[in-house]
């Protein structure tokens, strides 16, 4: 079973050593011993990989997106620039600025390996734009707490909780907040207010006992469809 490109590079190279091993069809020697004595009048290898990629011009779009391999990815501090260059290499690509910074870099998507989501970056761009947080393409990507408070009809509460996962991400993963998520929600929201985000989910999946009751029907609407029934 191959388990990734390089997986399959490391088997085929086993198959071709394996493959030396056998006889010449023709001359009867060792494949082996053949390769070795055509060495002595081939060229030298060069001591370095030659560097084989491909290089394009592109734009971030309003997301701070690039479109790689058909995908749309986001590109840490990409909107500072209005063109970017985008080197791709058969395994992993990388984009950089027209100064040469490297703003990003992770493996091609055929390679079925995961890239780290860039948070810092993104919680950047949506503490600047909030109401696009619910449409943005990570937004499944967050934990269920944290999706859940991030998920506001206030574009104030928003920017706020934004702020405070900002001042988490340094230190922590979006994994670690969410599991720890009471230890660190600030003090005063602990404390304070009904627009907490402690408040705002302090139960999310329990049910609310007020408007449960509210759908039962009352003793005189029952003994008058008794009466009816009747």
């Amino acid at each position: 079973v191959v388990q990734d490109l390089t997986h399959l590079r490391e088997l085929l190279f086993k198959h071709c050593q394996d493959d030396h091993l056998r006889m010449h069809y023709k001359k009867g020697i060792c494949i082996a011993e053949l390769i070795k004595e055509e060495k002595k009048y081939g060229l030298a290898l060069p001591e370095k990989e030659y560097p084989v990629f491909n290089k394009t011009l592109v734009s971030a779009n309003k997301y701070g997106e690039v479109r790689i391999d058909g995908k749309e990815i986001h590109i840490p501090n990409s909107y500072h620039y209005t063109q970017l260059y985008v080197i791709k290499y058969w395994d992993d690509f990388k984009v950089i600025s027209p100064q040469g910074e490297v703003l990003y870099k992770g493996p091609r998507l055929y390679m079925n390996r995961s890239r780290e989501i860039p948070w810092q970056s993104i919680l950047k761009n949506w503490m600047r734009k909030p109401r696009s947080i619910t449409y943005s393409r990570y937004f499944p990507y967050l934990p269920g707490r944290i999706a859940h408070i991030l998920n506001s009809e206030s574009m104030k509460l928003r920017k706020e909780r934004v702020d405070w996962l900002q001042s988490l991400i340094i230190k922590y993963s979006m994994q670690e907040i969410d599991e720890r998520f009471y230890e660190l929600l600030p003090v005063d929201d602990k404390e304070n207010g009904n627009e907490s985000l402690h408040d705002s989910i302090a139960h999310p999946y329990d049910v609310n006992w007020s408007i449960y009751d509210s759908l039962q029907p009352l003793n005189h609407s029952l003994k008058g469809e008794e009466v009816q029934n009747v």
